[in-house]
């Protein structure tokens, strides 16, 4: 006998595991720079403010999802929290489109700066071109799960709206 669909919170899970995803995310590297005589230098989201809102994020995901798995009444109304869990959502979507898009301009502008006219000899041109800069994984992940997240809460919204029409 198949059990039914509404008995398999398929979506609920995927809420978790996006908000586990986005603060594991945020204790990752968001970025590493490789330079010649520098070295490497990596950073992750806690380094600043910007990771600690996200494992915050993250751990509203877990939260929503949690409560709806286990169908416990909260002090919130359920309709505030899972709107909240969106918007959460949506934020760390929005965070992890920014800093990946912030990071790309810092880097153009970084190796403009290097590689000006003030450089006679070269050196700002050829420390440009050997220095790395790149996307670190965490930074990549938390994007991933704001996005599923996102996703996964507008898709059970969506379908909490047309059950209570009915």
């Amino acid at each position: 006998m198949a059990v039914p669909a509404a008995a398999r919170p398929v979506r609920e899970w995927i809420v978790v595991g996006a908000g586990i995803a986005a603060v594991v995310g945020s204790f990752l590297p968001w970025a590493k720079v490789s330079a010649p005589i520098l070295g490497t230098v990596t950073v992750s989201g806690v380094d600043g403010s910007d990771g600690w809102i996200t494992a915050g994020l993250g751990l509203l995901l877990v939260l929503y999802g949690g409560l709806s798995l286990r169908g416990q009444k909260t002090p919130v109304p359920q309709p505030v929290l899972a709107v909240l869990a969106v918007l959460g959502a949506i934020g760390l979507l929005g965070v992890g489109v920014w800093k990946v898009v912030d990071l790309q301009a810092t880097e153009t502008s970084m190796r403009e700066q290097l590689s000006g006219e003030d450089d006679v000899l070269g050196f700002g041109k050829a420390m440009s071109a050997a220095t790395q800069v790149s996307v670190g994984t965490g930074l990549w992940l938390l994007t991933f799960a704001g996005l599923v997240g996102s996703i996964a809460m507008v898709l059970t919204l969506i379908s909490r709206y047309r059950r209570s029409d009915s």
